[in-house]
Formats: structure tokens, C-alpha cells, sequence
């Protein structure tokens, strides 16, 4: 996450990600997001980090855990990098 000055953080939950980006489907009405997960431990290696910790993810994505990215009834720590001033 360099260069980024600025972060909203939320925490609220038990489970947490990082959330660099949505797209939206204004036709099919689907969402994808771009999420980072912090609990990546390991080598910087790009093969082992995408897409399982690092990548686009739907709804029904699985976690590092093998559960489902979002559940319903949970709560979540998020992580929102904002965009800093200058930009």
C-alpha cells in the first residue's frame, strides 16, 4: 500500500479485508471487488498471493479460511484506502 496517505478504517467485526476497489455491472446489476487480505503471511511471491489474498472477488468468493467472502449476519473490519489530497 505505498503512496497512500489517507485510510478510513472501520472495526466493527471479527473478519477484516482491505477494500481497493468495486466494479459494478450496471447491466447484470453484479458487484465485484477488489479486495486485499491482510493475513497474508509468506514470501513476496506474486504466485502465491493472487488471486487467493489479492484479486477481484464476488459475493460468493471464498477467504484464505474457505468461507464465503460475505456472509449475511456477520460483521467486518474494512480497511478503505482513500485517495490522497493531492490527486
Amino acid at each position: 500500500m505505498r503512496g497512500l496517505t489517507h485510510w478510513l478504517a472501520n472495526y466493527l467485526g471479527e473478519l477484516a479485508f482491505t477494500l481497493l476497489g468495486v466494479d459494478f455491472n450496471e447491466r447484470t446489476g453484479e458487484a465485484r471487488f477488489l479486495i486485499m487480505d491482510p493475513h497474508y503471511v509468506g514470501p513476496d511471491d506474486l504466485s502465491q498471493i493472487r488471486p487467493k489474498w489479492v484479486g477481484w472477488k464476488s459475493q460468493d468468493s471464498t477467504t484464505h479460511l474457505g468461507t464465503k467472502l460475505f456472509q449475511q449476519g456477520e460483521l467486518y473490519n474494512l480497511c478503505l484506502p482513500q485517495r490522497p489530497s493531492c490527486v
